[in-house]
This record gives C-alpha cells, structure tokens and sequence, in this order.
C-alpha cells in the first residue's frame, strides 16, 4: 500500500450483546473503506466478536466496557477494555475442542499476531490484539 491508513476509533458500549453486532460492522466497514481484504476483515471481526463476548459473558461487574481500534499504516491494535474485577488469565484453561464454550482466548490467539491479556483481580481486564492487515 502507497498511503499510509490511519485510523482511530473509540465506544463506550452498555454490556449488551446487541452491541457487539453493530460494533463489528461498524469496524468492519471502515476497514473495507480503506482497502483490508475479506480474509483479514474475517479475522479481525472474529477476534473483536469474541473479545467483546466475554466481556459480556464473563465481566459480572461491569455495566460498561471500552473499545479503542487503532489503524496505523499496516497494523491494526484493539483493545477491549472492562472494570468488570478481573480474573486469573494464568487459571484458565482452554476450552474443550467440542464445547459451546470455553474457547474464546485460544479463538483470538488463532486469528491475530499478537494477543495480551492483562487482569487485575478485583479491578478489570485489558485484551489487547495486533493484527498485520493486507490489502486488496
């Protein structure tokens, strides 16, 4: 890519699952606009949907979380952010490869470059994932 993408995108969202959809096409939109082929989209949105999902599912609470999308030329960075008292990442562990549930780390880890998570007990959780985008 020629010119360089720059991007900034910062939600405030209820803890609602109806939110995580609009969230994603609204990513998902400003990412076609720019040029990200499908595939990346797919990968991008998958790992938003299941960030966002936990947050929801697991952030008892939380009433609120926070999404910043940052786009800088070929790398894209999300965080997913929430005060719903955190947890053990360490004390996870990986869902069973057939269960409805349990998965939603290891998922994120597949698709992305580089995936923190950062917990404090008592406070909230920070996911933060890298993606490397390519372009049509």
């Amino acid at each position: 890519m020629t010119d360089a993408v720059h991007l900034q995108m910062s939600l405030d969202l209820p803890r609602e699952s109806a939110r995580v959809g609009q969230t994603r096409r609204m990513l998902d939109g400003a990412l076609a606009g720019a040029g990200v082929e499908q595939d990346c989209r797919d990968d991008i949105r998958l790992a938003l949907t299941e960030a966002c999902t936990n947050v929801i599912e697991h952030a008892g609470l939380a009433t609120t979380y926070h999404v910043d999308v940052s786009v800088d030329g070929d790398r894209c960075v999300i965080e997913v952010t929430d005060d719903g008292g955190g947890f053990d990442p360490a004390g996870v562990r990986p869902g069973d490869l057939w269960s409805d549930s349990g998965r939603g780390l290891q998922l994120v880890a597949a698709v992305v470059d580089g995936l923190d998570v950062v917990s404090v007990d008592g406070t909230g959780t920070l996911l933060r994932f890298t993606k490397q985008l390519t372009w049509r």
